[in-house]
């Protein structure tokens, strides 16, 4: 029984266990377009907004294993992950 338990604390947490880089990621965004500080100041807000979203949400396994792959994917992005754990869940509801 105990061995369950921790194997279900360990599930538990591990759903939410990548943590994305904010500002290693906004900065490459803003020097693909030429180095704007308004374009990366936008970017980390956007990514800290998702990145709490995120971690109110129960995603089911399968979307979270999925998004997970497509943010990293990316370089590492909440805003990625956001919109595509949205998307799949609106697919998910609409074939069930």
């Amino acid at each position: 029984m105990k061995k369950f338990l921790l194997l279900l604390t360990m599930a538990s947490t591990a759903a939410f266990a990548e943590e994305y880089d904010i500002a290693k990621y906004c900065a490459k965004v803003s020097d693909t377009v030429g180095g704007s500080y308004q374009i990366e100041q936008a970017c980390r807000e956007q990514e800290a907004t998702s990145k709490a979203t995120l971690q109110k949400m129960k995603l089911p396994t399968r979307i979270e294993n999925y998004c997970s792959k497509v943010a990293s994917t990316i370089g590492g992005s909440y805003q990625i992950k956001l919109a595509c754990a949205q998307q799949e869940l609106a697919a998910r509801n609409q074939i069930k």
